[in-house]
Protein backbone atom coordinates (compact mmCIF):
# COMPACT_ATOMS: atom_id res chain seq x y z
CA UNK A 1 0.00 0.00 0.00
CA UNK A 2 2.69 2.66 1.17
CA UNK A 3 4.85 1.14 -2.11
CA UNK A 4 1.66 2.25 -4.48
CA UNK A 5 1.11 5.68 -2.69
CA UNK A 6 5.20 6.89 -3.41
CA UNK A 7 4.74 5.49 -7.25
CA UNK A 8 1.64 7.69 -7.35
CA UNK A 9 2.98 10.93 -5.54
CA UNK A 10 6.25 10.34 -8.02
CA UNK A 11 3.92 10.21 -11.15
CA UNK A 12 2.36 13.18 -9.99
CA UNK A 13 5.57 15.16 -9.47
CA UNK A 14 7.86 16.43 -7.29
CA UNK A 15 7.09 20.05 -5.30
CA UNK A 16 8.11 23.16 -7.12
CA UNK A 17 11.79 23.42 -6.21
CA UNK A 18 12.50 27.02 -4.70
CA UNK A 19 14.18 28.35 -7.39
CA UNK A 20 11.33 28.21 -9.14
CA UNK A 21 9.36 30.02 -6.50
CA UNK A 22 8.59 33.88 -6.87
CA UNK A 23 11.57 35.59 -6.52
CA UNK A 24 9.81 38.23 -4.51
CA UNK A 25 6.95 36.29 -2.44
CA UNK A 26 8.71 33.37 -2.17
CA UNK A 27 5.71 31.25 -3.30
CA UNK A 28 4.14 29.87 -6.33
CA UNK A 29 3.95 32.39 -9.47
CA UNK A 30 0.41 31.34 -9.92
CA UNK A 31 -1.01 33.17 -12.71
CA UNK A 32 -0.22 32.82 -16.38
CA UNK A 33 1.46 36.12 -17.60
CA UNK A 34 -0.40 36.10 -20.55
CA UNK A 35 -3.90 35.63 -19.52
CA UNK A 36 -3.72 35.57 -16.05
CA UNK A 37 -5.32 31.70 -15.84
CA UNK A 38 -5.19 30.51 -12.36
CA UNK A 39 -2.37 28.23 -12.52
CA UNK A 40 -2.97 26.36 -9.21
CA UNK A 41 -6.31 24.77 -10.81
CA UNK A 42 -3.78 21.99 -11.91
CA UNK A 43 -6.24 21.00 -14.69
CA UNK A 44 -3.68 22.74 -17.47
CA UNK A 45 0.53 22.00 -17.81
CA UNK A 46 2.45 25.61 -17.52
CA UNK A 47 6.26 26.64 -18.01
CA UNK A 48 8.32 28.88 -15.70
CA UNK A 49 11.08 30.32 -16.87
CA UNK A 50 13.76 32.60 -15.55
CA UNK A 51 16.44 34.93 -16.75
CA UNK A 52 19.50 35.64 -13.80
CA UNK A 53 22.45 37.71 -13.42
CA UNK A 54 25.33 36.73 -11.14
CA UNK A 55 27.44 40.36 -9.79
CA UNK A 56 30.50 38.61 -8.62
CA UNK A 57 32.04 41.84 -7.04
CA UNK A 58 28.67 41.84 -4.98
CA UNK A 59 28.37 38.21 -4.17
CA UNK A 60 24.82 38.80 -5.39
CA UNK A 61 22.69 36.68 -8.06
CA UNK A 62 19.68 38.27 -9.27
CA UNK A 63 16.41 37.56 -10.60
CA UNK A 64 16.23 39.60 -14.10
CA UNK A 65 12.26 38.47 -14.85
CA UNK A 66 10.95 35.36 -14.56
CA UNK A 67 7.06 34.79 -15.65
CA UNK A 68 4.83 31.47 -15.78
CA UNK A 69 3.12 30.86 -18.91
CA UNK A 70 0.12 28.20 -19.23
CA UNK A 71 -0.37 25.69 -21.65
CA UNK A 72 -2.83 27.47 -24.18
CA UNK A 73 -0.67 30.82 -24.17
CA UNK A 74 3.05 28.90 -24.37
CA UNK A 75 1.81 26.88 -27.79
CA UNK A 76 0.30 30.61 -29.15
CA UNK A 77 3.83 31.51 -28.19
CA UNK A 78 5.73 28.84 -30.13
CA UNK A 79 3.21 29.22 -33.25
CA UNK A 80 4.25 32.73 -33.71
CA UNK A 81 7.84 32.15 -34.17
CA UNK A 82 8.62 31.86 -37.66
CA UNK A 83 9.25 28.72 -39.03
CA UNK A 84 12.62 29.46 -40.48
CA UNK A 85 13.22 30.00 -36.26
CA UNK A 86 11.54 26.56 -35.07
CA UNK A 87 13.86 24.50 -37.81
CA UNK A 88 16.92 26.50 -36.76
CA UNK A 89 16.37 26.33 -32.71
CA UNK A 90 15.25 22.39 -33.14
CA UNK A 91 18.41 21.36 -34.90
CA UNK A 92 20.47 23.59 -32.83
CA UNK A 93 19.29 21.63 -29.59
CA UNK A 94 19.43 18.26 -30.90
CA UNK A 95 22.64 18.71 -31.83
CA UNK A 96 24.27 20.58 -29.17
CA UNK A 97 22.17 19.45 -26.12
CA UNK A 98 24.48 16.60 -24.09
CA UNK A 99 21.47 14.78 -22.92
CA UNK A 100 23.66 12.21 -21.25
CA UNK A 101 24.83 14.42 -19.10
CA UNK A 102 21.53 15.66 -17.84
CA UNK A 103 19.92 12.07 -18.00
CA UNK A 104 23.18 11.27 -15.35
CA UNK A 105 21.97 14.27 -13.31
CA UNK A 106 18.56 13.45 -13.27
CA UNK A 107 19.44 9.67 -12.04
CA UNK A 108 22.29 10.65 -9.09
CA UNK A 109 20.17 12.93 -8.18
CA UNK A 110 16.39 11.99 -8.48
CA UNK A 111 14.48 13.94 -5.84
CA UNK A 112 16.81 17.35 -6.37
CA UNK A 113 15.79 18.71 -8.76
CA UNK A 114 17.94 21.66 -8.28
CA UNK A 115 21.33 19.73 -8.65
CA UNK A 116 19.79 18.79 -12.25
CA UNK A 117 20.52 22.16 -13.13
CA UNK A 118 24.35 22.14 -12.08
CA UNK A 119 25.53 23.13 -15.54
CA UNK A 120 24.12 24.43 -19.54
CA UNK A 121 23.00 21.65 -20.83
CA UNK A 122 24.58 22.96 -24.15
CA UNK A 123 27.69 23.70 -23.28
CA UNK A 124 28.49 22.33 -20.28
CA UNK A 125 29.32 25.04 -18.13
CA UNK A 126 28.93 24.94 -14.43
CA UNK A 127 26.59 27.18 -12.75
CA UNK A 128 29.13 28.77 -10.63
CA UNK A 129 30.76 30.00 -13.66
CA UNK A 130 27.83 31.60 -15.73
CA UNK A 131 27.29 35.20 -14.89
CA UNK A 132 23.77 34.71 -17.21
CA UNK A 133 21.74 32.33 -17.52
CA UNK A 134 18.22 30.70 -18.09
CA UNK A 135 16.04 28.62 -16.32
CA UNK A 136 12.62 26.25 -16.96
CA UNK A 137 10.96 23.84 -16.21
CA UNK A 138 7.51 22.35 -16.67
CA UNK A 139 4.49 22.56 -13.95
CA UNK A 140 0.96 21.36 -13.47
CA UNK A 141 -0.30 22.75 -10.31
CA UNK A 142 1.65 22.63 -7.61
CA UNK A 143 4.25 20.21 -8.61
CA UNK A 144 7.01 19.92 -11.09
CA UNK A 145 6.40 17.33 -13.58
CA UNK A 146 9.17 15.70 -16.21
CA UNK A 147 6.92 14.26 -18.69
CA UNK A 148 7.51 16.71 -21.34
CA UNK A 149 11.07 17.99 -20.77
CA UNK A 150 13.42 17.88 -17.57
CA UNK A 151 14.07 21.20 -16.02
CA UNK A 152 16.89 23.15 -17.84
CA UNK A 153 19.05 25.81 -17.86
CA UNK A 154 21.05 27.64 -20.51
CA UNK A 155 24.26 29.61 -20.03
CA UNK A 156 24.73 32.99 -21.71
CA UNK A 157 27.41 31.41 -23.95
CA UNK A 158 24.54 28.98 -25.40
CA UNK A 159 21.45 32.07 -25.39
CA UNK A 160 23.66 34.51 -27.64
CA UNK A 161 24.48 31.51 -30.04
CA UNK A 162 20.02 30.45 -30.59
CA UNK A 163 19.58 33.72 -30.37
CA UNK A 164 21.48 34.69 -33.98
CA UNK A 165 18.94 31.22 -35.04
CA UNK A 166 16.29 33.42 -34.87
CA UNK A 167 14.36 34.93 -37.50
CA UNK A 168 14.13 38.76 -37.25
CA UNK A 169 10.40 38.26 -37.39
CA UNK A 170 10.80 36.11 -34.06
CA UNK A 171 12.73 38.52 -32.52
CA UNK A 172 10.40 41.50 -33.11
CA UNK A 173 7.88 38.89 -31.38
CA UNK A 174 10.05 38.16 -28.08
CA UNK A 175 10.50 41.87 -28.31
CA UNK A 176 7.01 42.65 -28.55
CA UNK A 177 6.48 40.08 -25.73
CA UNK A 178 9.25 41.58 -23.31
CA UNK A 179 7.65 44.94 -23.48
CA UNK A 180 3.96 44.25 -23.18
CA UNK A 181 4.56 41.63 -19.85
CA UNK A 182 7.84 43.05 -18.42
CA UNK A 183 8.05 46.74 -19.71
CA UNK A 184 11.33 46.18 -20.66
CA UNK A 185 12.41 47.99 -24.12
CA UNK A 186 13.70 45.78 -27.25
CA UNK A 187 17.38 47.63 -27.20
CA UNK A 188 17.32 46.54 -23.32
CA UNK A 189 16.05 42.74 -23.83
CA UNK A 190 18.03 39.69 -23.37
CA UNK A 191 18.64 36.55 -25.26
CA UNK A 192 15.37 35.33 -23.95
CA UNK A 193 14.52 31.75 -25.56
CA UNK A 194 11.64 30.17 -25.68
CA UNK A 195 12.44 26.06 -25.86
Amino acid sequence: MEEHREEEERAEGLPIPDIFLNSDTKGPLTNCVQCDYDLMKGDRYYMIEKVFKKYPSFQKTEVLFEYAVCSTCYENMKDQMSAESMANLSEYMMMNTDFQAMQRRIEEHPDNPEAWLSECMIKGTPKSEMTEFQMGACFKGDRLVTNFMPPFMIGELAMEEMNALLSKETKDEMDDFMGENFGIPPELRKDLILI
